[in-house]
């Protein structure tokens, strides 16, 4: 029995190793901590139980983006596509963040033939993106037979545009105004490419470093599955 691992495949555990690393150094530390000072200090119990739950947390994301892609790459994760209206499921992504920073600017509704979850995932995955570094207001918005997610953030340099879908591929962080409450392992975007190729998405990046970001979806809909409402 051959147990060759292809360069591919080490690249994808190494790198993996690496993000996982940080978060276990850190259930470590502060499980140091707490076995020497926790019971002595409410304060740094609180900190100590806050930061593990965080990191486990961190890692659990982590393995589920891997596992999302790899299952993507054996062709082991079916989509159910039916109708789905593009105002409703960008009006419920937006609803389930309640983030006063996200606003939806809705257009002629029309359907497009898809997985609504996957959809969700998706957008999702961009949103994230956008909140991340940018600390001012972003906009989902319609023009049939498009979807725009608009930032007004750090942008990004245009030799970046087809990198930010290779996995574990990261902007600068340093350079980000503000980074979410999600550790960015560098899979997110893999993940929304993967599903927009499933749908016949085609994605178009629009940025300028330091004047934001615009993503772009061709729904590339058919005649028939439009439909004013």
């Amino acid at each position: 029995m051959s147990c060759e691992i292809d360069s591919v495949d080490l690249e994808m555990i190494a790198n993996m190793s690496h993000e996982l690393r940080t978060p276990l150094t850190i259930i470590r530390g502060y499980v140091d901590i707490l076995e020497n000072f926790g019971g002595e200090d409410l304060e740094l119990f609180q900190e100590a139980t806050e930061a593990i739950k965080n990191s486990a947390e961190n890692m659990q994301n982590l393995v589920e983006k891997i596992l999302f892609l790899a299952r993507a790459d054996q062709n082991n994760l079916p989509l159910k596509k039916f109708p789905v209206e593009v105002n409703e499921l960008l009006k419920s992504v937006i609803e389930k963040y309640n983030n006063p920073r996200l606003e939806f600017l809705p257009g002629e509704n029309f359907k497009i033939v898809g997985d609504k979850d996957f959809l969700e995932k998706m957008f999702r995955e961009f949103i994230d993106n956008a909140l991340s570094f940018s600390e001012e207001k972003i906009f989902l918005k319609v023009e049939k037979p498009r979807i725009k997610i608009i930032d007004s953030g750090i942008g990004m340099a245009e030799e970046n545009f087809e990198k930010i879908f290779d996995r574990f591929f990261k902007i600068d962080k340093s350079r980000a105004k503000k980074v979410g409450e999600k550790n960015s392992f560098g899979l997110g975007l893999s993940i929304a490419k993967w599903i927009a190729d499933q749908h016949e998405i085609k994605i178009e990046i629009e940025s300028e470093l330091g004047k934001g970001t615009t993503v772009n979806f061709e729904l590339g809909i058919r005649s028939e599955e439009l439909f004013h409402s």
